[in-house]
């Protein structure tokens, strides 16, 4: 059937696009992608402009499409045509502030960086020395030794700073305990130095590589503007980094084992509210929540990974201790192993009834499961009980991974309580959203036993079974809180 829209020529659809319009529709488009995959390629500016003339004409056209630059090197040869892409961006990008990601990947078990390579590397080094005062994003998972390069290069230039820098990101990248491009510079004697004066800076994310494991940082910053951290430390570190970044609202940290930790230290941190943590090591993990207070946390997210002989009940009383004191909480994601059940309901217990949000990752396939009928009856909405239900006000339940045998007619009331039966909230919060994503061939509820549940939350709930639990990111709450929350 002849529609009329369908014959009508491209040329005489895109000239009814503006110029302008179709910068931002590219802006767009290569905004979306980093979403989806930061690290992935995207439709920059060479790309989009190769479709046609007029593509090509607007893509030279518009400074801001080539303030995005985004090199990956995959092997020592390709320092020359990354230098050269960087340059036609930095020239094209005239005097916008520029978002700059150098990636390397490693294909071969170990790189050998001839003469020339180290050259064109020095060269690449130099070139982005040269632009540091228009960094406004920095990301990179070189080696440190090829920031040394840079930082040297930027010593050598009069008055350069990365002034309006806001986002440091450095997460070294390693295949097979292989790093590179390992310039073979002792990073390890000094601190590096070259982003101590980026009063901008707000957000900085760092790897392995610069390890806080007490008062003696391995990177100069102005800490007590930083806003959002990423790291991994010992349990001073992370006490020292509470001292030094007052303003600190976000905290992702990767605690590394003590060895002989101590505690005996009291410190409030009234900005802080969000914390995610990942722990393998008991002791640390009760020195710290024994010692920090978070009066204004509002998110709490907990990776446990502890060795097969820790003492998971020291972690188990010392965080049902510790949330009666958050008095703000609204949400809370455990990633669990070994738990009994009376351990678990305690924890639930301990939750202030102001939690919205609650994700519990269990990843032990046990015929005995955590979520009992009696939990799951505390949990449920009945006006003739004597003692209210938990967690009156949450919003979101999200359970995953393994061991998810409870009881399905049990588990349908309660869910019925919080929905169907309370649709005027006079029993409490209205539950809007349900995941249950629960791993194959493990002692699981079945997802036909969930069809009321399905059919009373309908797209709100998202069931399904998986291959794996989740290991780092969750499809309920993807991102800790922000400023906004």
């Amino acid at each position: 059937m002849d529609t009329g829209v369908s014959e009508q020529p491209k040329g005489m659809l895109e000239s009814r696009v503006s110029d302008d319009v179709l910068v931002e529709i590219f802006l767009a488009l290569s905004a979306v992608t980093r979403r989806a995959d930061y690290w992935a390629p995207s439709p920059g500016p060479i790309l989009l402009g190769s479709v046609c003339r007029r593509w090509r004409a607007v893509t030279r056209s518009s400074q801001l499409l080539w303030a995005s630059i985004r090199i990956n090197i995959n092997h020592p040869s390709r320092f020359a045509s990354a230098l050269d892409i960087f340059r036609l961006f930095t020239t094209h990008s005239g005097v916008c502030p520029l978002e700059v990601s150098i990636t390397f990947r490693n294909e071969e078990e170990k790189h050998h960086m001839s003469s020339v390579d180290m050259e064109q590397c020095q060269l690449l080094a130099s070139a982005l020395a040269a632009s540091v005062e228009r960094w406004q994003h920095f990301r990179t998972n070189s080696h440190p030794s090829f920031l040394r390069r840079i930082e040297q290069a930027v010593a050598e230039r009069p008055s350069s700073s990365t002034r309006i820098l806001e986002t440091l990101w450095i997460q070294p990248y390693s295949r097979e305990g292989e790093t590179w491009p390992d310039l073979g510079l002792n990073v390890h004697t000094t601190h590096l130095d070259m982003f101590a004066a980026s009063p901008k800076l707000r957000y900085v994310s760092l790897g392995d590589g610069y390890s806080f494991e007490g008062d003696d940082l391995p990177i100069r910053l102005s800490w007590q503007q930083i806003e959002r951290l990423d790291i991994a430390a010992s349990f001073e570190g992370c006490i020292q980094v509470f001292r030094d970044c007052p303003k600190l609202t976000r905290f992702s940290v990767a605690m590394a084992q003590d060895c002989g930790v101590e505690g005996g230290v009291d410190i409030v941190h009234r900005s802080l509210r969000s914390l995610e943590m990942w722990v393998d090591d008991e002791p640390t993990f009760d020195c710290f929540f024994k010692s920090v207070k978070l009066p204004s946390l509002l998110d709490l997210s907990i990776h446990f990974d502890l060795a097969w002989n820790a003492d998971e009940s020291l972690t188990q009383e010392r965080i049902t201790a510790f949330l009666p004191t958050c008095s703000k909480l609204q949400r809370l994601a455990l990633r669990i192993y070994e738990v009994v059940p009376e351990d678990f309901h305690d924890i639930l217990r301990a939750v202030l009834p102001g939690l919205m949000e609650l994700e519990i990752c269990h990843e032990v396939d046990e015929a005995a499961t955590i979520y009992t009928n009696q939990l799951l009856e505390e949990l449920t909405f009945n006006h003739g009980r004597q003692t209210p239900a938990l967690l009156p006000n949450l919003h979101t339940l999200s359970l995953l991974g393994e061991g998810l045998n409870m009881d399905p007619a049990t588990f349908t009331t309660m869910i019925r309580s919080r929905t169907k039966e309370n649709v005027d909230g006079q029993h409490g919060a209205l539950l809007q959203s349900l995941y249950i994503h629960i791993v194959k061939d493990t002692e699981s509820i079945k997802l036909q036993d969930l069809g009321e549940v399905k059919a009373i939350l309908g797209d709100r709930a998202d069931i399904r079974m998986v291959a794996f639990a989740p290991m780092y990111q969750s499809s309920a709450f993807p991102d800790l809180f922000d400023n906004e929350h």
